[in-house]
């Protein structure tokens, strides 16, 4: 003769309702919360996610990568071009940086997705630092309003062609890193003299402090504006 089975809290109280845990889940339920509202013990949770697989996939949660990084993936290409370092993307990611590393070794999209953004900043970076190691010229605009005798206002614009001269820092600074064999400092050679050395610091602090000058070009293009030409005629 059968003995009749006792029913475990799981037949009583969580079986039938395996909808509303799934409903609790996705509103950020925590599972101290659900065991409360199942009227079990957060233990007996852990244990019936065990041994009942239609629990374990009621109960079972989004990850992070899925809920906070995923749907935001052009907004990080963004970040990454913008040069926003690690730890300000993760801040707005809502992650520690140790979750963030882990799900760029998991994730080779995300990976992909934060070198690229990284090397097009790199590559700005670079051609601003070549660009000052040569020289360049840029155009400075300057408008100005000016008012006549009658009280009428002009405007005029300014058109300045200048150079920047070399940057010796930043030139310095290219050599080491492009160059290294020739342009590192190598500690064993020593200077004939003090005297030499001296000369030498002299000429390269010189050199620095040509870096604070601009030299305006020949001339000046000034433009002024349609109101200004017809008050004239």
């Amino acid at each position: 003769m059968s003995k009749n089975i006792k029913p475990t809290k799981y037949d009583t109280n969580v079986v039938h309702r395996l909808n509303e845990v799934k409903q609790w889940i996705e509103d950020g339920w925590t599972d101290e919360q659900i065991s409360n509202e199942l009227d079990i013990n957060p233990s007996t949770f852990y244990d019936y996610q065990k041994k009942h697989p239609d629990f374990a996939k009621a109960t079972q949660r989004l990850s992070k990568w899925e809920t906070h990084v995923q749907p935001r993936l052009k907004e990080i290409q963004q970040w990454c071009c913008e040069g926003l370092t690690d730890d300000v993307i993760c801040e707005k990611l809502g992650i520690v940086p140790s979750t963030w590393y882990k799900y760029q070794n998991e994730h080779p999209t995300l990976k992909e997705v934060v070198n690229w953004g990284k090397s097009v900043m790199d590559s700005r970076v670079e051609n601003s630092l070549l660009r000052a190691a040569l020289g360049y010229e840029f155009e400075e605009v300057k408008t100005i309003i000016e008012e006549d005798k009658n009280g009428k206002k002009k405007t005029r614009v300014e058109k300045v062609k200048r150079y920047q001269p070399p940057n010796p820092t930043a030139m310095i600074f290219w050599l080491k890193n492009r160059k290294k064999d020739e342009w590192n400092d190598r500690r064993e050679v020593i200077l004939d003299t003090k005297q030499s050395e001296e000369e030498r610091k002299r000429l390269f602090l010189e050199m620095i402090e040509e870096d604070n000058d601009t030299i305006d070009a020949e001339y000046i293009l000034i433009e002024e504006s349609a109101d200004s030409q017809a008050d004239e005629t």
